[in-house]
C-alpha cells in the first residue's frame, strides 16, 4: 500500500506539496474547507508547476477524523492559524505517525511538540514560490520546491529515513538537515528582514533598493536577527547576510513576500511569530533590536488583518 499523507492547510504551500505527492501515487488527504475544498472535490486539484501541469483528485475534507491515522502529517497552515489547526492533528496520529511542520519562524515544531510530544514531531521548513491562483488551482514557479527537516539533535533516525522516502518525489526536494535549528534561523534572517521591510514600505524590492536607506535597513534587521540567534546558541555561516542581500538584489524584480501578499489582501500577518519572536528573545537575552522593533511597530495594527 502507498504511504498515507495528510496535509493540514491546502493553500499555496500545502496544496502544492499535497498535489505533488498525490501525483506520485501516494495516498494524500487534504484538510481544507470552504469553496476551495468544494472545487477540489468537484474537479480535482489543478497544479501548474516547473515539473508540468496536472490535475489530481486527493481526498479533501475539513474533518480530520474522516481520514484516520496516517504515516506523515504535513502541517502547512499560517502561524496565526495554529490555535485552530493544531487540534486537527490528533485524529491523524497512529503508532508511528510523524508530524512535520513547514512553517516560517523557529518555534513551530516546539509549539506542536508541547501538545503531542517530540516523539511525534520533526522540525522543518520549506523554500518555494507558490500561490493560490484560484479555487482548486495552485501555481508554483521556479526550480525550487524544497523541504528541509531534521531531528533536534541532528541524528539520523529511522523516522528521518521514512520521511525522506515519502517526500523524495518528482517536484519535491527533500533535504535532511544535520542542524535544523541553524537551518530555521538562517531562513528567518532572510524572511523576517526582507518580507517585513517589503510589507512595511508597501513596496517591491526594486523600490527598496532605490530608497537610500532601504538596503541599509534590511542589513540592520538581518544583523539584529543574527545577533539574537547567536545569543540562542546558533552558529551561522560566514557571509550569510551579504549572501542574502546579494540574492535579494539579483532577484529583486521577481521577489515576492508572503507577508506583503497577506497585508495587501487584508489577511492576518505572521509578524508576532517572525520579528515579534526575534524581539522577545532579543530583549530576554539583552540584545538591542531597534530596527526590528520599528518595522514590527509599523505593521502592528495590521497583525489581525484589515485592508492596507
Amino acid at each position: 500500500m502507498p504511504d498515507k499523507v495528510a496535509v493540514i492547510g491546502a493553500g499555496a504551500v500545502g496544496g502544492y506539496y499535497g498535489g505533488a505527492l498525490a501525483r506520485a501515487g501516494l495516498d494524500v488527504a487534504l484538510i481544507c474547507r470552504g469553496e476551495h475544498r468544494d472545487k477540489i472535490v468537484a474537479d480535482g486539484l489543478f497544479v501548474e508547476s516547473n515539473w508540468g501541469n496536472y490535475t489530481v483528485h486527493p481526498q479533501a475534507t475539513p474533518d480530520a477524523s474522516e481520514i484516520g491515522p496516517v504515516d506523515l502529517v504535513l502541517y502547512a497552515v499560517k502561524l496565526y492559524s495554529n490555535p485552530e489547526a493544531i487540534p486537527l492533528i490528533k485524529p491523524l496520529l497512529g503508532e508511528n505517525t510523524v508530524v512535520l511542520p513547514v512553517q516560517n519562524g523557529t518555534e513551530s515544531a516546539s509549539i506542536i511538540a508541547d501538545v503531542y510530544g517530540w516523539d511525534r514531531v520533526l522540525s522543518g521548513t520549506t523554500y518555494i514560490e507558490a500561490g493560490r491562483a484560484g479555487l482548486g488551482h495552485i501555481e508554483q514557479a521556479g526550480a525550487t520546491a524544497r523541504i528541509a527537516f531534521g531531528e533536534q539533535d541532528g541524528s539520523r533516525t529511522p523516522r528521518i529515513d521514512k520521511v525522506e522516502s515519502i517526500l523524495s518525489q518528482e517536484g519535491v526536494q527533500a533535504e535532511v538537515s544535520a542542524d535544523i535549528r541553524k537551518t530555521l534561523w538562517s531562513k528567518l534572517v532572510l524572511v523576517a528582514a526582507v518580507g517585513t521591510l517589503m510589507a512595511a514600505t508597501r513596496g517591491n524590492y526594486v523600490q527598496i533598493l532605490e530608497n537610500p536607506q532601504g538596503e541599509r535597513t534590511a542589513r540592520s534587521v538581518m544583523e539584529e536577527i543574527v545577533a539574537v540567534g547567536e545569543s540562542e546558541g546558533i552558529t551561522f555561516d560566514d557571509g550569510l547576510i551579504d549572501s542574502n542581500l546579494k540574492g535579494s538584489r539579483d532577484e529583486a524584480p521577481e521577489l515576492m513576500a508572503s507577508l506583503q501578499i497577506d497585508l495587501e489582501a487584508g489577511n492576518p500577518l505572521e509578524i508576532d511569530d517572525l520579528l515579534g519572536s526575534v524581539i522577545r528573545k532579543g530583549r530576554k537575552n539583552g540584545i538591542a533590536v531597534p530596527a526590528s522593533a520599528a518595522l514590527y511597530s509599523a505593521l502592528y495594527n495590521f497583525r489581525a488583518g484589515s485592508p492596507a
